[in-house]
């Protein structure tokens, strides 16, 4: 997967409660981008950066991509159906899938989280520039990405250039385990990965994630035994 600059606006928690609802009702799309202007209005009053929060939204609860099956999205689409609320684990899990710049700074933010609770953004902006080039769009980018984590309260942001982490244990149901699974997949482009690489992939590192071999979703995934790994096959 080439390395692509593609969060360009943070966003906040309820706005992707409230995309993901609409969604889930069947909105089309122009009453659904009516819906989300009306929303954002009151908080951004820059038309141009209200279109891009938009579609940034959009893409991730409405737009269809060519790389990810439509399964997936009907997937945490039908939950939200359901439970008739978003469970944070499926915003986090449609960020992984089609945000691999907001899932590349969660990588260093897990890494660093290993060692310390506390990082500086110059630190941050390092090891994004090493991987997307240093460039105004990549540190801007980097500060949305903060500041949506600030939101999700995975962050504190300490002083102006210090983060402090927070480890949200936050538990991940069972059913959603599998779909989380493909979303690191999707993220990474691959066709097949072990289990534990991808349990151990600093992305989840705010959440409790493990899963038991005889609970993975073998419509979504082949499973095969090499050595002392687990394989999983995306079908």
């Amino acid at each position: 997967m080439s390395k692509r600059v593609n969060f360009s606006r943070h966003i906040e928690i309820q706005w992707l409660d409230s995309v993901a609802v609409w969604v889930a009702q069947g909105t089309e799309k122009k009453e659904l981008d009516e819906q989300i202007d009306s929303m954002l209005t009151p908080s951004i009053n820059c038309k141009v950066n209200r279109g891009k929060t938009r579609n940034q939204l959009t893409k991730l609860w409405f737009s269809k991509s060519d790389d990810i099956a439509d399964s997936f999205d009907q997937f945490a689409i039908k939950a939200v159906i359901d439970s008739e609320h978003s469970d944070f684990v499926l915003h986090w899990g449609m960020l992984i899938a089609k945000n691999n710049f907001f899932a590349d700074v969660v990588r260093f933010i897990g890494r660093r989280e290993k060692y310390s609770e506390v990082f500086t953004y110059a630190q941050a902006q390092k090891h994004i520039v090493e991987l997307y080039g240093d460039t105004e769009t990549v540190k801007r980018s980097l500060r949305s990405v903060l500041k949506t984590l600030v939101d999700f309260k995975i962050l504190e942001r300490q002083s102006n250039r210090v983060y402090k982490t927070h480890n949200l244990a936050h538990k991940v149901e069972s059913e959603y385990k599998s779909w989380l699974l493909q979303s690191l997949m999707y993220n990474q482009g691959y066709r097949s990965r072990s289990l534990t690489d991808m349990l151990d992939d600093l992305v989840w590192f705010p959440f409790i994630f493990t899963v038991s071999v005889n609970k993975l979703e073998t419509t979504w995934f082949d499973l095969h035994q090499q050595g002392n790994e687990l394989i999983l096959f995306k079908k």
